[in-house]
């Protein structure tokens, strides 16, 4: 289906929920009508005015207390400072990952990911606000539920370079400015240290490579910042997107090929490996490892001669802005100076401190390991 299809349909899905928004909210579920009244109360609100990820000016309403968020990065943000009781719709099945996401369940599921949102499902979770990142549908979201009265927010929770701006705002947003101070001054910490130890180094050069094949990772995508902020010089970051035929891939995912990688001799190759919040399964990541060390030419790599080759979860790489996968990569390209620093301890803290689950391990595996 067309996005012009899609805007028709959505639109018109809206239409038909029109009478029950203006006629009374007796026909939508007792808990909401509920909240929502509650939410409404007189003097229970205030105006926040900001300029969202796209310059946009808000006023919004806060406290908010009702939630509709699209990507993970951004829920995971709003589990960290408000809870998960503010969540009142996602754009994945809760109950998939149960144990990760505890107390949601698949009821509150509101479209397939960032680029299908379900505008019947969102307008009957009445939220207050929804959260969508930059690289989504939120201008055709925003039309769609305009006529409602729900306000659509760009804030895109994976950038890295935005953390400590978009903690900072939900932290007003919903009233938790003390818990948003906290968790910044986590990712703080273990990013100034970073740039402290990381001062005067010389430089290793990094391959990381997605699940498929030679699909690697270029600048303007989370990523890449990772692979810097760790110390890294990224082989493929002077690679400009505009300048490549579509058909090669994203920023998020671009196709390279053998003699690409040969040619630019990385020091180090990481391998993301495709798990969620479940430690990731050394057999199978270590034939993975084993199967991208044995690529023709691959023997002659820097990287695979000095067993400097790695697998690693997504969830670990990428937890808290990325800033665990950074100090990850730290470690790896400079382990003497990193030695009194745990990636695995601050991984910890981010999941059971922050997101309220225990922390499992086992996120990250090296094909030195299989040699020994």
């Amino acid at each position: 289906m067309s996005r012009d299809a899609r805007f028709i349909f959505a639109a018109a899905a809206a239409i038909v929920l029109i009478g029950a928004v203006l006629f009374g909210l007796r026909q939508l579920p007792a808990s909401s009508s509920a909240a929502r009244s509650e939410a409404d109360s007189p003097g229970a609100k205030q105006i926040l005015h900001f300029r969202d990820d796209v310059g946009r000016e808000i006023d919004l309403p806060v406290p908010v207390r009702r939630t509709v968020a699209f990507n993970r990065y951004t829920t995971e943000f709003i589990r960290a400072v408000a809870g998960v009781q503010v969540l009142v719709g996602v754009d994945f099945n809760p109950a998939k990952y149960g144990a990760y996401w505890p107390g949601l369940t698949n009821a509150i599921v509101v479209g397939e990911g960032q680029a299908l949102p379900n505008y019947e499902a969102i307008i009957a979770a009445l939220p207050d606000v929804v959260f969508f990142p930059r690289n989504s549908e939120w201008e055709e979201a925003s039309r769609v539920l305009k006529p409602f009265g729900i306000p659509v927010v760009v804030l895109t929770g994976w950038d890295v370079l935005k953390h400590e701006e978009n903690v900072e705002l939900l932290g007003r947003i919903y009233g938790k400015q003390e818990r948003a101070a906290d968790l910044n001054a986590f990712y703080r910490h273990y990013r100034e240290l970073l740039a402290e130890r990381l001062k005067g180094v010389n430089k290793k050069r990094v391959y990381m490579e997605e699940v498929g094949n030679y699909k690697t990772l270029l600048k303007g995508s989370g990523w890449h910042d990772m692979i810097e902020t760790g110390g890294g010089i990224n082989v493929f970051g002077d690679v400009n997107i505009l300048d490549q035929p579509s058909a090669r891939g994203t920023v998020q995912g671009f196709d390279t090929d053998p003699e690409e990688i040969l040619a630019r001799k990385p020091d180090v190759i990481i391998k993301l490996y495709p798990n969620q919040y479940e430690s990731i399964d050394p057999f199978n990541a270590m034939k993975m490892l084993e199967s991208l060390a044995a690529r023709p030419g691959f023997s002659e790599l820097p990287a695979v001669r000095n067993g400097q080759v790695y697998s690693i979860s997504y969830y670990h790489a990428s937890a808290c802005s990325k800033i665990v996968g950074a100090l990850q990569i730290a470690k790896w390209l400079y382990p003497e100076r990193f030695a009194d620093v745990d990636p695995d301890e601050a991984m910890r803290v981010w999941l059971e401190n922050f997101q309220g689950v225990p922390y499992p391990g086992g996120y990250w595996i090296s094909l030195g390991q299989g040699k020994q």
